[in-house]
């Protein structure tokens, strides 16, 4: 992908001497065709990212929850199940344990999907990230003259002088908080709160 693009170091050789450049007031950016920036760093710095990353962390700490919770469920009607198993006829309990076993296998498909779907947004985030990053990266290498931005996590060797981390983590949470300046509200006046998970379904007994 562009934004992550591998460079090799040793054309760093081959770039002119690089001179500070203000971009605009308060950020002194040099001037070179070749920029770098921890992509890493930009995400979890990034208050974009922040959220991202707290969105995800609460469903996960949910499902995760909603897994032992229904974990213990299921060992406690498998107890009861096998406390009642003298006192019910070999064909019903067979029928029974069949029923729990087909439950429990059902439950645990479910689950898997939840969880894989949980992997499906992360990467969907990600995305929303990068797409987000996009423009403000596009924007500085405009106003640098650069002709590249290459990630520090691909590289052997690189100037801190170029790196613009910071500033692009400066710049996206500029962006961001215009964005949510302009979006729609709902009845209350305030905007609806991203990091909240969408409650889940209780699996049927």
């Amino acid at each position: 992908m562009a934004l992550r693009a591998v460079f090799l170091a040793a054309l760093m050789a081959f770039a002119p001497p690089v001179a500070a450049q203000p971009l605009s007031q308060g950020e002194p950016v040099i001037r070179s065709p070749i920029l770098s920036i921890n992509y890493d760093r930009f995400f979890s710095g990034s208050q974009l990212g922040r959220e991202l990353v707290a969105e995800l962390e609460a469903e996960r700490i949910l499902l995760e929850a909603e897994n032992r919770k229904i974990e213990a469920e299921l060992e406690a009607e498998e107890i009861e199940l096998t406390e009642q198993r003298d006192t019910m006829e070999p064909d019903a309990f067979r029928e029974a344990a069949s029923a729990f076993d087909r439950k429990v296998e059902q439950i645990r498909a479910e689950r898997r999907q939840l969880a894989v779907e949980l992997t499906q947004k992360s990467d969907a985030m990600r995305k929303r990230f990068d797409d987000a990053a996009l423009p403000v990266l596009t924007e500085i290498v405009r106003e640098t003259g650069a002709v590249m931005v290459v990630d520090t996590r691909s590289v052997v060797l690189t100037l801190e002088a170029i790196d613009i981390t910071a500033l692009a983590i400066s710049r996206l949470d500029a962006a961001q908080a215009t964005e949510n300046e302009t979006a729609p509200r709902d009845e209350t006046g305030t905007s609806p709160d991203p990091a909240e998970p969408a409650p889940r379904d209780e699996p049927a007994d």
